[in-house]
């Protein structure tokens, strides 16, 4: 697992709002997708009013979006048009965005793969996936929540415990 998610995005406070959309592609492809959406950030705005944000790729499988407004929040009208610039730029850079209905989990290799619940059921009875494995949340909505290391925890500390009957930790 990774250590260091206080480094993540740190220009933008505990309190911005998080986006995180799963990616397939090439690292290239990745990369210019990023580069694209970075572009894209410099000019987002809500009602009017800039919105303070910044982007990265996470293990080359997350794209995470940290965004927020000096006392206010980002609109609904914001929020689509950042998830309308997100999906053109990956289409235009042969990125797909992935289900956020899909399992993501660290391999033994240290890159994220993704499997449906039926496929994560059979990975646990082939024992390809322990307790121990890392687990990640793309439903986490703050930078805070991926600070307090929510975003990537042990399958046994994680929602999917109770789902797969994985025992939790002494």
């Amino acid at each position: 697992m990774h250590s260091s998610h206080e480094t993540i995005l740190p220009d933008r406070t505990d309190q911005a709002r998080l986006w995180v959309i799963p990616l397939e592609g090439t690292q290239p492809d990745l990369q210019n997708l990023l580069a694209q959406v970075q572009l894209f950030l410099e000019e987002w705005t809500s009602h009017g009013r800039a919105i303070e944000s910044s982007a990265t790729l996470y293990s080359n499988r997350f794209l995470l979006i940290a965004g927020e407004i000096a006392g206010g929040t980002i609109s609904g009208c914001g929020i689509d048009a950042l998830m309308n610039a997100v999906e053109e730029i990956s289409e235009n850079h042969h990125c797909r965005i992935l289900s956020s209905m899909f399992i993501y989990y660290r391999s033994e290799h240290g890159g994220v793969d993704f499997a449906s619940r039926s496929q994560f059921r059979k990975l646990i009875a082939q024992d390809l996936i322990s307790p121990e494995t890392s687990i990640f949340n793309p439903g986490i909505h703050t930078l805070i929540a991926l600070r307090a290391g929510e975003f990537e925890l042990p399958l046994c500390n994680s929602v999917y415990a109770r789902i797969f009957r994985i025992p939790a930790t002494a």
